[in-house]
C-alpha cells in the first residue's frame, strides 16, 4: 500500500490559481457559472494545467458477491449479479444503455462473482480474487492478501486504460449496500438509520435485520477502533476493494475520477482514508437517494450537482456527468475576455 501512497501528489495550486485567475477574466460575472467553473478549477489542480481538454473518459463497473446475502439482507438472489453483469455487457442493463448512447466505453471486472459470466466479451476483464467474499456475521468477509489483490486490481485497470482523460466507476453486487454501510457505519460512528437504507427494496423487517447485522459485526470486529484496511477485510466486498484501487490509480495518473452513487462514495472515502490526497481527484457527481450518501459525502466534504433521485448504482449517475465535466474545461479555454469581445464585434 504504501508504493501506491508515496506515488500520489496533491493537487497542484498555481494551477488551480491561474485557471481561477482565467476565469474571472472572462466576459461573465465572477462565479457565474457556478459549478462549471469549480469543476474547470478542480480539473487544473489535478492535471496541473490551467487549461484543459477532456475528450474521452470510460467507465469501470466492478462485480462481486457477498457471503452476507445469507443473512435475508437483500430481496434478490444471488445469481442477480452474475445476470444484471451480462446484461451490463450486452447494453440491456441501465447502465449499458446509458454509455451506449453517451459513446462512452464501459469495461465490467469480475473480481468476485459466484460463478462465471458463461460467454467472452472484449470488454469483460475476468480477475476474480475470490467466488464470492464470507458471511461476515460468522467471519472476516476477506482475508488481507484478498483485499490487497482486489485494490491492485483496482490499480492496474486504470493503468491499463490511462490512455483515457478521466474515469468513473460504479457497481455491482447483491448484498452490497450492507457491506458499505457497514463500512460506513464503522468509519464514522454515525446514527445506524442515517447511514443504513433499504438498497435494492428491502421490506421494514429487513432492514431491522440489516441494521442488526451491521451494528453486532462492528461490536464484534471492534471496527470503531480499526483501519481502514481492517474495516474493509472485515465487512466490507471485493467490489468496493477494487473501487478503492480504481481511486488510487486515478490519483497515481494524475486523472479526475467521478464518484457515482452510495457505494461508489463509501470506495472513495476508504481510498482518502487510506491516502488523503485521494481527495483531491475526486469529484462528486449525483445525490443518491440511498440515506447513508448524505452523511459520506458529508465526510468527503464534496458537492453533487445532479439530483435526480436516483439509488440504482452501477455508475448511472456519474456517466450522466460527462458532458457537463467536458463542457466545463471549455470555458476558460474558449471563452473570450469582455476586452476580446469589443475587439472583434465593435
Amino acid at each position: 500500500m504504501k508504493e501506491f501512497q508515496k506515488g500520489i501528489v496533491g493537487a497542484d495550486l498555481d494551477a488551480i490559481k491561474e485557471c481561477k485567475k482565467v476565469l474571472d477574466s472572462k466576459m461573465k460575472p465572477e462565479k457565474s457559472l457556478g459549478i462549471l467553473e469549480e469543476l474547470a478549477i478542480k480539473v487544473a489542480g489535478i492535471t496541473g494545467q490551467p487549461l484543459n481538454e477532456l475528450k474521452a473518459g470510460c467507465h469501470f463497473i466492478a462485480s462481486s458477491d457477498n457471503g452476507v446475502i445469507e443473512e435475508g439482507v437483500s430481496s434478490c438472489p444471488i445469481e442477480y449479479t452474475r445476470i444484471v453483469s451480462e446484461a451490463m455487457l450486452n447494453s440491456f442493463a441501465a447502465i449499458g444503455i446509458l454509455c451506449k448512447s453517451l459513446g462512452i466505453p464501459l469495461n465490467l471486472i469480475d473480481i468476485g462473482i459466484k460463478g462465471e459470466i458463461p460467454r467472452s466479451y472484449e470488454n469483460l476483464y475476468v480477475k476474480k480474487i475470490a467466488y464470492g467474499t464470507k458471511n461476515f456475521t460468522k467471519e472476516p468477509a476477506m482475508s488481507l492478501n484478498e483485499v490487497m489483490d482486489a485494490i491492485a486490481v483496482g490499480v492496474d485497470m486504470i493503468k491499463s486504460k490511462k490512455e483515457y482523460d478521466f474515469f468513473s466507476n460504479g457497481e455491482m453486487g447483491i448484498a452490497n449496500t450492507t457491506t458499505s454501510s457497514a463500512i460506513l457505519y464503522a468509519l464514522t460512528k454515525e446514527n445506524i438509520e442515517k447511514v443504513v437504507g433499504c438498497g435494492a427494496g428491502l421490506s421494514d423487517e429487513g432492514l431491522k435485520r440489516k441494521r442488526k447485522i451491521i451494528e453486532e459485526a462492528c461490536i464484534k470486529y471492534d471496527l470503531f477502533n480499526k483501519e481502514p484496511i481492517e474495516v474493509l477485510r472485515c465487512v466490507g466486498g471485493l467490489d468496493i476493494a477494487c473501487m478503492v484501487g480504481l481511486y488510487l490509480g486515478a490519483a497515481l495518473e494524475r486523472k479526475p475520477m467521478l464518484i457515482d452513487g452510495f457505494i461508489s462514495a463509501v470506495a472513495a472515502l476508504v481510498a482518502t482514508k487510506i491516502e488523503p490526497k485521494v481527495k483531491d481527484y475526486l469529484i462528486g457527481t449525483h445525490m443518491s437517494e440511498e440515506p447513508g450518501m448524505k452523511v459520506v459525502m458529508r465526510e468527503l466534504n464534496l458537492k453533487t450537482f445532479l439530483h435526480m433521485e436516483m439509488r440504482l448504482g452501477e455508475g448511472t449517475g456519474a456517466v450522466l456527468a460527462y458532458p457537463i465535466l467536458k463542457a466545463a474545461v471549455e470555458i476558460p479555454k474558449i471563452m473570450k475576455t469582455k476586452d476580446e469581445v469589443y475587439e472583434i464585434f465593435q
